[in-house]
Parts: C-alpha cells; sequence; structure tokens
C-alpha cells in the first residue's frame, strides 16, 4: 500500500515542469516552517511583568532570588520590567516579598526583629531613625503619581533642660512620574502624615520638594494659620486682582455713562489677610430645675418643773411650779436650684475682608459741581463706598490730553472686540485657506480630466479617419459614384488639415 502511494507521487513528479516542482517543494517548506513557528508560540508560556520601574539593586536582588527558584525571565524597558511566566506572577510576589527582596532603600521596622548584644544607645537611635525613614518612603510612594521618594529625618536627643530642646525636621524629594502632578491637597497629606509620625514635628520644618528642586510645600497654611514668606507674594496678587477687578468695573460703567475714553479710574484696596478666631459666650436668666419648700408650724404647753429633779419633792413649792406657759412657732423654708443658660459661638474670620477703599475717578472736561456730586454718588454705591470703614473717594474733571487716547470714532466695524474674537481670526483664516486650495484642486483636476477626455477622443477619431481610407481607397478606384467622389474629398482634407477636422468631431460630438 505504501508503495503503491510512493509510486503515484513520483509519477505525479515526474509529470510537473521545473515551475511547478518549484512551487510544490516552497509550499512544502512554508508549511513545514509554519508548523514549526506555531508550535513554538503554543509551547512557549506566556509572560507577564512581575515588577516594574525597578531600581537596579532591587533588579539585581530579585533576579538572585529567581535564578535561586529556577524560574525563567525576561527583563525589558533597560531592565526595570523583570517578565515571568503568567501562571508563576502571583506565587513569585508573595515569595519575593518573603524573601525581603523588595527592599529597594532599606528596611523599616524589621530592623529590630533581631535581636542584638552589646548595642550602644547611639546604634539605636540610628537604627530607630532609618526604619522610621523607610516606613514613610513605603507609605508616601504609594501614591499614583509617586515614581520614587526618599525621606531624610532630624531626630535630635532629648534634653532635660527646656533652653536646651532642639525641634525635629524633615525633608523629603519625591521623584513624581511623567506628566504626573500632585494636588495641593496631596501635599498637605503628605506634610501631616509626616507630622503625625514624629513628636514634636511642625509644619515648617518639613521641607518636601521634587526632583527640579520646585518646594512643594512652601505656600501651605500651617494649623495655626500661618503662612510662610511665600504667602505675602501671594497675598499681594490677591490684592491687584481685586483692585483691577474693581477697577475694570468702574470702567465700564464710566463707558456706558461718558462714553469710551472719557474717564479714569483708579482703585487701591487694603485687605485684611489676618486670620481671626472669637469665642463668645453669653449668659442667661436660668430656669428652675428643682425647687424645695418647707412650711412648719408647733404650739405647747409647759407646768411645773422637770419630772425626775427635786422640783417635786414633797413639801418643797417653788413660786412657778404652777403656773402654765404656752409657746407657737411657725417655719417656712424655700430651695431652688438655678440651671444658667449659656449660649457659647466661635466665630472665625476668613482672611481677605476689605478695610478700606481708596478710589480716584477723573473725567475729561469741564463739569459743575452738581455733576461731579451725582457721579460721585454712583460710583460710591457700584463700590460699595462705607464712611465708617474709612473709604475714599475722589471725582475730579479736567482736560485729557487728547494725543495720547486711542481714536474710537476711526475703529473699523470688523476689527476684533474682544480676546476671544481676535482668538478666532487665526482658525477662521487657516479654514479659508484650506477651503480656497481643496476648490482650486478640485479645479485643476476636473480641467485635467476633461483634456485627457479630449486627447482620448481624438486619438480615437484619428485611428478611425486613418483605418477607413485605408479600406476605402481600393474600391474608391473602381467606384466613380458622386458619393466617393465627396469622400475621397473629405480623407483628402482629414489628411491635409487633421487638427480642423477633429476640432468639427469634437463640435459634433458635444452637440
Amino acid at each position: 500500500m505504501n508503495s503503491n502511494i510512493l509510486d503515484k507521487l513520483r509519477q505525479r513528479r515526474q509529470t510537473l515542469n521545473r515551475s511547478q516542482k518549484i512551487i510544490f517543494v516552497s509550499g512544502c517548506a512554508g508549511i513545514l516552517i509554519t508548523i514549526a513557528v506555531l508550535s513554538r508560540l503554543l509551547l512557549i508560556p506566556t509572560y507577564a511583568p512581575l515588577f516594574t520601574e525597578l531600581e537596579p539593586q532591587n533588579a539585581s536582588k530579585i533576579i538572585e532570588q529567581l535564578e535561586t527558584l529556577q524560574v525563567p525571565y525576561h527583563l525589558t524597558n533597560n531592565g526595570k520590567i523583570i517578565e515571568v511566566p503568567e501562571d508563576q506572577v502571583y506565587k513569585l510576589r508573595i515569595q519575593m516579598a518573603s524573601a525581603g527582596a523588595l527592599y529597594n532603600s532599606g528596611q523599616g521596622f524589621e530592623l529590630f526583629d533581631e535581636k542584638k548584644f552589646g548595642i550602644t544607645e547611639f546604634e539605636q537611635q540610628v537604627g530607630y531613625q532609618r526604619a522610621l525613614q523607610e516606613e514613610l518612603r513605603r507609605t508616601i510612594v504609594q501614591l499614583d503619581e509617586v515614581d520614587q521618594v526618599r525621606v531624610h529625618l532630624v531626630l535630635p536627643k532629648e534634653s532635660v533642660f527646656l533652653d536646651e530642646q532642639a525641634v525635629p525636621s524633615a525633608s523629603i524629594a519625591l521623584r513624581l512620574k511623567a506628566y504626573a502632578k500632585l494636588e495641593p491637597d496631596q501635599v498637605r497629606g503628605i506634610q501631616s502624615l509626616v507630622m503625625g509620625s514624629i513628636q514634636g514635628l511642625t509644619p515648617e520644618n518639613i521641607h518636601i520638594i521634587d526632583m527640579q528642586g520646585n518646594v512643594l510645600n512652601e505656600d501651605m497654611e500651617t494649623d495655626d494659620g500661618e503662612f510662610s514668606s511665600a504667602s505675602a507674594l501671594k497675598n499681594y496678587q490677591v490684592r491687584r486682582e481685586y483692585e483691577k477687578e474693581m477697577e475694570q468695573r468702574l470702567q465700564q460703567m464710566l463707558n456706558r455713562i461718558l462714553g469710551p475714553g472719557c474717564a479714569v479710574a483708579m482703585v487701591t484696596a487694603d485687605l485684611d489677610f489676618d486670620r481671626q478666631e472669637i469665642l463668645q459666650s453669653t449668659y442667661g436668666p436660668g430656669t428652675i430645675q428643682h425647687e424645695e419648700k418647707l412650711t412648719e408650724k408647733g404650739s405647747g404647753t409647759a407646768g411645773g418643773g422637770v419630772p425626775g429633779t427635786d422640783a417635786q419633792m414633797p413639801g418643797d413649792t417653788m413660786p412657778f411650779a404652777n403656773s402654765n406657759t404656752g409657746s407657737e412657732y411657725s417655719r417656712d423654708q424655700s430651695i431652688n436650684d438655678y440651671q444658667v443658660d449659656t449660649n457659647q459661638q466661635t466665630l472665625v474670620k476668613a482672611p481677605g475682608a476689605v478695610k478700606r477703599l481708596s478710589v480716584s475717578v477723573v473725567v475729561d472736561g469741564n463739569y459743575t459741581q452738581n455733576k461731579l456730586d451725582s457721579l460721585q454718588q454712583v460710583i460710591a454705591g457700584a463700590i460699595g463706598y462705607d464712611q465708617k470703614r474709612g473709604d475714599q473717594l475722589n471725582v475730579s474733571s479736567m482736560d485729557f490730553d487728547k494725543n495720547s487716547l486711542p481714536n474710537f470714532e476711526e475703529t473699523p466695524a470688523s476689527a476684533p472686540s474682544s480676546l476671544a474674537d481676535k482668538r478666532l481670526i487665526i482658525p477662521g483664516a487657516i479654514a479659508g485657506a484650506l477651503l480656497l486650495m481643496l476648490v482650486i484642486f478640485l479645479i485643476l483636476r476636473r480641467r485635467a480630466r476633461r483634456r485627457y477626455e479630449e486627447s482620448l477622443i481624438q486619438q480615437q477619431l484619428e485611428k478611425e479617419t486613418l483605418s477607413r481610407v485605408v479600406q476605402e481607397e481600393p474600391i474608391q478606384e473602381k467606384e466613380e459614384d458622386p458619393a466617393a467622389k465627396q469622400r475621397k474629398s473629405l480623407k483628402q482634407i482629414a489628411r491635409e488639415r487633421p487638427a480642423e477636422v477633429v476640432e468639427i468631431l469634437k463640435i459634433w460630438l458635444r452637440e
């Protein structure tokens, strides 16, 4: 059976020519290569990242552990990513963590797991500082935006003398991930975390920077409401923004009343950036919680002496022995327990309140005092003028220098009136230019296509004319009828002036 199959294959092979044999051999080789590649892909396990963004020191520890366990691995991204078979990722992560290969900057409080004898107090203090730095680093690096962290602590030795006490400090260097940025709340959270981890650490002694040297917590507010040195510049910017806003509102109002360029307004604001916290306690008349009243009345008589004494001895008489004495008494007692009404309020005054405003307005021209007073009242209502607060408002008139003012009348109507209109000009111009280029391209393409079609028609007409002339020449020799003579003359004209004939044919085709 096998010999018959081989004989048939040999016969089939002999019937093939050279090109068919090459195609057959190439097809068999392609099939074998495909089978080999597919089998290799199926047999090789799928790799998945075990750890990413590794430092060389940490990666060396992990690779050493993987080689000890005889686990295949791949290094990608310049050695920062280690890939292992996908079905062993979670198991290997647990093994790496238990083996201590994940600590890339040192060990935390596990430094104290090993008992050491003969350690000095200085070594113990240094070990505690190292452990605390590593624990803080591990916590901060969990933020999504943070790539790496370095924490440096200064923990001074405690002293029994108050004047020799030194405060601790902390410095944190952050390397953020690409295109990542920490929000102020996140920076404040890092600052609060470090401050809560070290006893006696204050916010002003915490310094957080990035790898570009930018101080991230420079303008952060402390718990006591105090600001750093950069807050002065921030307060100045807030005050300038407030003044500009007031000036812009005043200028818009004056432009509507007097016309553009007829008045100038300047505002100087004094803002209060002090934070105040006021505690108020008020006491009411109180209410009676418990009331107790006691009333006691009584009466009685007394005669002779006291029983059992010599006063009642026989034969012994006293001048008052036979006298009767009567008495009555009354007592009222009232006990009241009062509950005093107490109302406590804590008022926190936010910084940024207006302490005083100084506004100066100058109008162009000669105005009467009545008009200036009317304008002053309008401006006072617009700015919230408060005389008790010490605000100042000055409105005066004088002639402006016309050369320094812009000519509002000659401004073209099509000129942009706002920054938003100016921003729309460039995109609009680009869009118009692109549309114009597209129209020109379509027109040129249409013309080129028409020329190409006309050339094809011309070539086809010339071919047909020549073929007819060649076919009809023998017949014209035999036929001498008028139609033949006319055709002969047309052919002669076509030979002598083919361009004119083609133009005539084009006109006929168009019609």
